[in-house]
């Protein structure tokens, strides 16, 4: 799987541009200053895959200053053939649009026809401190895996809204406890196939983090990875129906819904211990390259074609023993990095493809 072309036209400070990638190199550099718009460059990437930004959830943060849209657009070119992919995003009215081949698709048919794993400083915090950057790390993966998970996550997520929006109602005496029913079974059959999606999951990433993760730490070290569910391990709908009823009134008195996919989180244990209570910065950079590394082993088994790679900035978090291990481990995928020194860019062997980026502009080193 690779991007031949990437056309970008009022995306955030980025100026017109269109990239033509060398069929001959698959390791593609961004070159700049802080500041100068080299994120932004993959940003555009992960958005061709996912559809959405890994920076914002407001999504009128990325049209350009004074620009009332902005349109990506990518070539593709995989096992089963070429594909042009395309996400505008509009001002007013407020509305983001994705197309293959041209043609209009829904989020769950627009997501996976560009596999994308990303990779950043960023990421040391998200598995280390919050619960709900775990579960966003699940979603991203099983969303590009997984179609009928991707449904289903979208129904959950509508079902939560309209359920917390029911339970303020009932809060202030406008609704009543009865109305939630219908809610309730919507999360509960949504939620059953998330949570044993989740579960297989987890258990495939922890089977593959345990190789790598000796790799990258450079010990013996045993990693394993735990699906910690909340309010119960059993994930049926009927468990999940029952928790949900169980739970009306700390529900109604909490103004939202307290136990369920949208609450569950992960356990990493090196050696039978939690890594959150003791885990160097070292052992967390080490558990984050092998999180990439099962994306990308995952990705490769379900497309039967590596996805595409993008590295912000990671030669500022990563020593040269990992960086070794990072770049051994990538070959066949197509990598964008962003770095702010060339000489960076120096230690990959093979054929590169280095752009400079200043004050927006993109242009060949």
């Amino acid at each position: 799987m690779r991007v031949q072309s990437l056309h970008i036209q009022g995306f955030r400070n980025l100026s017109k541009a269109t990239l033509e990638f060398d069929p001959d190199s698959n390791f593609v550099g961004f070159v700049g200053s802080n500041g100068q718009g080299k994120t932004n460059v993959l940003e555009t990437l992960f958005l061709l895959g996912i559809s959405k930004s890994f920076r914002t959830a407001e999504n009128e943060e990325m049209i350009g200053f004074d620009q009332d849209f902005f349109s990506l657009k990518g070539e593709l070119e995989r096992k089963d053939g070429k594909v042009t992919a395309e996400v505008i995003l509009t001002r007013v009215p407020a509305k983001k649009t994705l197309k293959i081949n041209g043609g209009i698709k829904k989020a769950s048919d627009y997501i996976g026809n560009l596999g994308v794993v990303f990779f950043s400083p960023d990421d040391l915090g998200m598995v280390h401190l919050s619960p709900s950057l775990r579960r966003r790390y699940l979603d991203l993966l099983l969303s590009q895996l997984d179609r009928e998970y991707l449904e289903n996550a979208l129904k959950y997520q509508s079902a939560i809204k309209q359920r917390n929006s029911l339970l303020r109602r009932i809060s202030d005496g406008q609704a009543q406890v009865g109305e939630l029913e219908f809610w309730d079974q919507e999360l509960a059959n949504s939620g059953s196939v998330m949570r044993q999606k989740r579960e297989t999951v987890v258990k495939k990433i922890s089977d593959f983090v345990r190789p790598y993760y000796k790799e990258a730490s450079g010990t013996q070290d045993e990693l394993s990875i735990e699906y910690l569910p909340s309010g119960g391990h059993d994930s049926s709908a009927d468990a999940l129906m029952a928790m949900l009823q169980k739970n009306h009134s700390r529900d109604v008195a909490m103004g939202s819904t307290q136990s369920g996919p949208h609450r569950d989180d992960l356990q990493f244990l090196c050696n039978g211990h939690d890594l959150a209570s003791f885990g160097s910065r070292g052992e967390w950079r080490s558990l984050v390259l092998t999180l990439k590394f099962a994306e990308i082993e995952l990705l490769k088994e379900k497309n039967g074609e590596a996805p595409i790679l993008l590295l912000d900035d990671v030669f500022s978090e990563l020593d040269e023993s990992r960086q070794k291990t990072l770049f051994n481990s990538i070959k066949g995928c197509q990598t964008f990095v962003t770095t702010t020194h060339q000489e960076f860019l120096d230690m990959v062997e093979g054929k590169k493809q280095v752009f400079r980026v200043s004050e927006g502009i993109i242009g060949a080193s």
